[in-house]
């Protein structure tokens, strides 16, 4: 869909279906769990964690929330507590789980809930507001990919990824942008509901 002949750019949907129908892959019988990657400042290291069959709600309004939740043990339901416990919450560098590309939050992550079942299961409930939700980089270390708007509408040769509220995600290898040119007005976290707000705003629209 987008890229080079040597970084091309594949619509994930699409790849899905077409293994599916050449019988490359299985639907899974189970949902697969949420993996985190949470961060909560500088004196606490990031840690990883996993949800079991996770239910995740995006807002559509910048000021309202995201949730997610999910089966978790009492000893990561503990650590995630304390991360998450500070006045500006944790930061999740990525979260990687069925149905959305991986996400990433800029702080402001909390636990809102602990739920005990009749079975003994733990099920906790994180969340953060959906302003500071932004796409997660590639790469398990993950962190918001941030884009600008340049100061030109991107050409025909430039390779670097498109946003629906006008930015790219500037890559190395890009003839007209690449790492020397500074292509960016205003920096904000890529794919997020600030880029819905900036692109109805502007009335901005690229093609991806």
């Amino acid at each position: 869909m987008a890229g080079t002949d040597v970084h091309p750019q594949l619509d994930r949907a699409a790849v899905v279906a077409w293994l599916l129908a050449n019988d490359k892959i299985e639907v899974p019988v189970a949902m697969p769990a949420a993996s985190l990657l949470v961060h909560g400042g500088a004196v606490r290291p990031a840690c990883r964690f996993q949800l079991d069959d996770p239910h995740l709600v995006l807002a559509d309004d910048a000021d309202a929330e995201d949730e997610l939740s999910g089966w978790s043990t009492d000893t990561d339901a503990d650590e995630l507590a304390a991360l998450t416990a500070g006045t500006f919450g944790a930061s999740v560098g990525r979260l990687t789980m069925p149905g959305t590309a991986p996400l990433a939050v800029l702080g402001e992550v909390r636990v809102i809930e602990r739920f005990r079942s009749g079975s003994g299961g733990l099920r906790l409930t994180l969340a953060w507001p959906a302003r500071v939700r932004g796409t997660a980089a590639s790469g398990p270390a993950g962190g918001v990919i941030r884009h600008g708007v340049p100061y030109a509408g991107p050409g025909e040769d430039c390779v670097c990824a498109r946003y629906d509220c006008g930015g790219v995600a500037v890559v190395s290898w890009c003839a007209e942008h690449g790492d020397a040119v500074g292509p960016v007005l205003e920096w904000h976290p890529g794919g997020g509901i600030r880029c819905t707000d900036l692109s109805r705003a502007r009335g901005l629209t690229t093609d991806r």
